[in-house]
């Protein structure tokens, strides 16, 4: 997918092909669009390094209590 941006907007003069893609991201993920490991790939970082960057911009990572149940499932089947 190919996506084109006006060059005259304010906001987004100044900033690198990189902002624009991570700024993206970022909103995906808060918007529930994607998951953390998509929007990790899609801002070309690690998911490690994803996650520090939505804590620098206080969105909170999306674990609810199915997620959670499904992680304590997952830990008592463990050997």
């Amino acid at each position: 997918m190919t996506v084109t941006l006006p060059y005259n907007l304010r906001p987004l003069q100044g900033l690198s092909e990189k902002q624009v893609i991570e700024d993206l991201a970022v909103s995906f993920y808060a918007a529930r669009r994607v998951t953390l490991v998509q929007t990790a790939d899609l801002a070309g970082r690690n998911l490690f390094d994803f996650q520090v960057l939505l804590r620098d911009r206080r969105i909170p990572l999306h674990y609810d209590e199915a997620d959670l149940e499904h992680d304590l499932v997952t830990l008592r089947e463990l050997p």
